[in-house]
């Protein structure tokens, strides 16, 4: 397992994508600080905490986190980098676990550059000023980060049925265009849905982390389980 981890580590460090996709978001964070804000939210009473509170449970790019996972765990069926793996003795469980930890790491760096980036934008315009976070912040981001990996559990499966980059690419799309925007306008204030990895925890209440947290590593128990033995049936050695 340790041999897996190296080379994910590895092919993450190379993994191009992540990095365009924080380009172009770090373009459009400069933008609006060169811009700020209209108006009217400025009228509001407003602080940096306001900023990690609006980023921390902000599912906005949960399109782009499906299709980095999708890419990351795809090319390895285009590139017969499974093959390879498979053929020379690794344990499929292994793989599948190994692509879930790289995966959660790529997605949860992008989230955590969106969050200082708010909370930078807020400080710029509101004024730098700690005053208001406590302690609950760091776990409510910890519950968020297990829904992320429940989310990322999801793609994997969704990825491993696919057995192809393109194909994962555009499941991935159409799922979180369903999920993250038909379903959050649909089920909106619902308990079950808003408490599932599609709607990240919306505050550092123990009402909210609580049924968030159990309901990210029972999903997430689920999924690793179905996609390794998926993956344990999958014929990729020809």
């Amino acid at each position: 397992m340790i041999n897996q981890l190296k080379i994910e580590c590895f092919k993450m460090k190379r993994f191009t994508p992540l990095y365009v996709s924080i380009l172009a978001y770090l373009m459009m964070w400069v933008a609006m600080m060169v811009e700020g804000f209209k108006p009217q939210t400025l009228a509001m009473f407003l602080c940096m905490h306001d900023g990690y509170v609006e980023s921390v449970q902000d599912c906005s790019f949960a399109f782009l986190w499906g299709m980095l996972v999708a890419w990351y765990a795809g090319i390895d069926f285009t590139n017969r980098t499974l093959h390879i793996s498979i053929v020379t003795g690794g344990n499929r469980w292994k793989v599948v676990l190994s692509r879930l930890f790289a995966t959660s790491i790529i997605t949860i760096t992008f989230h955590v550059v969106d969050i200082i980036s708010q909370v930078i934008l807020y400080g710029k315009i509101y004024g730098f000023s700690f005053e208001g976070f406590c302690k609950k912040d760091i776990i409510w981001f910890l519950v968020v980060c297990l829904q992320m990996i429940a989310f990322n559990a999801f793609f994997l499966f969704i990825t491993y049925i696919c057995g192809s980059v393109y194909a994962a690419l555009f499941a991935s799309v159409t799922v979180s265009a369903i999920g993250g925007n038909i379903l959050r306008n649909v089920f909106v204030g619902n308990y079950i849905y808003e408490h599932s990895f599609f709607c990240l925890a919306k505050s550092n209440a123990n009402s909210d982390l609580i049924p968030c947290a159990i309901c990210a590593i029972i999903i997430a128990v689920i999924l690793v389980v179905a996609t390794i033995l998926y993956f344990n049936k999958k014929d990729i050695t020809n």
